[in-house]
């Protein structure tokens, strides 16, 4: 069971769990709980036979299937509905399942990684999640810090982030001021790894420089917080690099050739990034 607040990395500790154990030539397989419907979740899960329920044209395999062998990883596991808590114990309990819709039971042979940002003790005082299912899962407990509790991670992490964010514009990654490092490392990182990572792909869209300074850094690093971080600041980082892009163009007169000069990207990026605008 690994325990941690969002963004902290708990599929990445999982993957690592994997890759690293005896099942690495398994099946990684990650579901997350907090996105699948109640009622479909068991179909997730177990999948579901022909027929089983309105627009079940095929047999379809469950997750369990598809990590025969291998790993399972059930994160958000304390936003699991308790009637599918009370199949996924029976699982754990008798090593076997039944699909949906399916009547022989199958064998499985899959390690259990389970993930949560919730307190599950809590949820097992107020009735939402069961005791029993939790010793079960709760056999080596790992839990991961907040960012804020580990700031010698903030150096490595951001030059990881920087190199990463520049490589898909085509362009090299920059240096970060020790002044800037200093507000990254005074920052207390509510939104923890992911909200690092999303800051260090917005200032490589929006400083084509070679070094970032403490100031080109958002006022929130000295007070306050960040946008929160997920698909709404992705779209945005799309829309200012396109903002950018056009407007070195225009002030370029319209000649790729500079422009991407200037942007610190290759042409053909260039070109690439302007068709896409075009669709």
């Amino acid at each position: 069971m690994i325990n941690g607040e969002s963004g902290t990395g708990k599929e990445l500790v999982a993957r690592v769990l994997h890759d690293y154990g005896k099942r690495r030539h398994g099946t990684f397989v990650a579901i997350n709980m907090a996105a699948i419907p109640r009622e479909l979740i068991e179909s997730e899960l177990f999948g579901h036979e022909k027929g089983a329920f309105t627009g079940a044209q095929t047999r379809t395999p469950g997750r369990f299937e598809q990590a025969e062998g291998g790993t399972l990883f059930l994160d958000e596991i304390g936003d699991m509905p308790l009637e599918a808590q009370t199949r996924l114990l029976r699982v754990l309990q008798q090593g076997e399942y039944t699909t949906v819709g399916g009547r022989t039971p199958i064998k499985t042979n899959v390690r259990i990684i389970a993930a949560t940002h919730r307190d599950l003790k809590s949820q097992i005082q107020q009735g939402l999640f069961r005791e029993d299912l939790f010793y079960r899962l709760n056999v080596i407990p790992i839990a991961v810090p907040p960012l804020r509790e580990r700031l010698e991670d903030v150096p490595v992490l951001t030059a990881s982030f920087l190199a990463r964010a520049a490589a898909k514009l085509g362009r090299p990654a920059p240096e970060i001021s020790a002044e800037a490092l200093a507000s990254l490392l005074a920052y207390p990182w509510p939104g923890n790894v992911r909200e690092l990572e999303n800051l260090m792909e917005r200032l490589v869209v929006l400083v084509p420089r070679e070094r970032i300074e403490a100031s080109d850094l958002p006022e929130a690093l000295s007070g306050g917080t960040l946008p929160a971080p997920g698909k709404p600041v992705e779209e945005s980082l799309e829309a200012l690099e396109r903002a950018r892009i056009l407007d070195v163009l225009q002030a370029c007169g319209g000649n790729k050739k500079l422009a991407a000069a200037r942007l610190g990207i290759h042409r053909s990026t260039l070109y690439a990034k302007l068709d896409r605008y075009r669709r």
